[in-house]
């Protein structure tokens, strides 16, 4: 490839703070065109550097992007490939045109929807074993927030409990993909709401209401439960109106 031809190929990509993502986005958009074919090595490391201009640290960071999506592999001694059977859409959420308080909106927004029909899911389908596992995390949440500690990780292990109570792999795949997204929204909340100390048992007991609805098998009720939580955690952070907040 020319020198001519590489700047041409990169000139999509924009020198931000984002710039790991612009630069997996061009290799996203070669590899659905077929610019980049079925099982082709991509250049190596310092090739790519050099064509994209940007640091080696800065190119694996995209590269391990589009290794988590799916599109390809690496393997030790050889560099990376382009996956025989890539995804078709490799579904991910791109935030680099957003501002941190619409992104995280955007977040209790989407979780509002997925979670709201897991927690239905399970409210029907959960076995006893499941049923345990969510109350673990109730549990866990409730020590963590009396030992000093912000609960963040067993807030996130509640929710993923739940997608896994579903019993609908769908669900259980695609909370793992908002992993990171989910834990950083919870995140957030939990730091907040620590400010003002009349909100942490508010905030408990927003989860206990769902446990006690999927316990009982009521899916609407766990349904309601789950919104309800969300939506008052979204009111919390400031980013709906009170308004807009669930009774």
């Amino acid at each position: 490839m020319s020198d001519t031809e590489a700047a041409a190929r990169f000139s999509a990509v924009r020198r931000r703070k984002a710039l790991p993502e612009e630069i997996a986005q061009v290799l996203e958009r070669e590899i659905a065109d077929g610019t980049m074919k079925r099982g082709e090595r991509l250049p190596t490391e310092a090739e790519l550097s050099v064509q994209f201009g940007v640091s080696r640290n800065v190119l694996r960071e995209a590269i391990a992007r589009l290794k988590r999506d799916g599109l390809i592999q690496t393997h030790q001694g050889l560099g990376a490939f382009v996956t025989e059977n890539p995804p078709s859409l490799a579904y991910r959420i791109g935030t680099e045109n957003l501002s941190a308080q619409d992104d995280l909106r955007y977040v209790f927004e989407l979780r509002a929807e997925v979670e709201t029909g897991a927690a239905a899911l399970a409210a029907a389908r959960r076995s006893e074993t499941q049923l345990a596992r969510i109350q673990e995390t109730v549990n866990e949440m409730a020590e963590a927030v009396s030992n000093g500690a912000d609960g963040v990780a067993a807030d996130a292990a509640f929710h993923r409990a739940i997608a896994e109570a579903s019993n609908n792999p769908y669900y259980r795949d695609f909370m793992i993909f908002l992993a990171v997204s989910v834990t950083q929204s919870i995140a957030v909340a939990r730091r907040h709401s620590a400010r003002f100390d009349e909100w942490t048992p508010k905030v408990q007991r927003e989860h206990e209401h769902i446990y006690e609805a999927i316990a009982g098998r009521d899916a609407e009720a766990a349904r309601r439960a789950v919104r309800t939580h969300l939506t008052r955690a979204a009111h919390r952070l400031g980013l709906i109106d009170s308004t807009d907040e669930s009774s």
